[in-house]
């Protein structure tokens, strides 16, 4: 998970240091890439909203079969490379960024 930056930023992007809560104790290694998303949450923890709405409005169309919630593809804001590792936190910086990153995002190994 991001924790935070450099200079305490509100927001991070391209060539941002940002420092994630995984380190040397989770099998870290300086030069690993990392992914960062954005949890998306369940269909019970978004805005809530007429159930079907989306088929009943007129003109939307309707989709042949429903979809599930967790079959949608997840928001991935941007990857980076650790430059810094210690026992349980890490430096990455982040060289590819689609979207806006804060802290609370999550990040996985790639």
């Amino acid at each position: 998970m991001v924790v935070n930056g450099k200079d305490h930023m509100a927001s991070y992007g391209m060539n941002s240091a940002v420092y994630i809560n995984l380190g040397t104790n989770q099998g870290v290694k300086i030069g690993d890439y990392f992914r960062i998303f954005r949890y998306q949450g369940t269909a019970a923890e978004t805005v809530p909203q007429t159930k079907d709405y989306q088929f009943m409005m007129y003109g939307f169309g309707s989709a042949p079969q429903r979809y599930s919630w967790n079959d949608l593809p997840r928001e991935v804001l941007g990857e980076g490379i650790v430059i810094n590792v210690s026992r349980n936190s890490s430096t990455v910086m982040i060289t590819l960024s689609s979207s806006a990153i804060y802290a609370g995002d999550y990040t996985e190994l790639e």
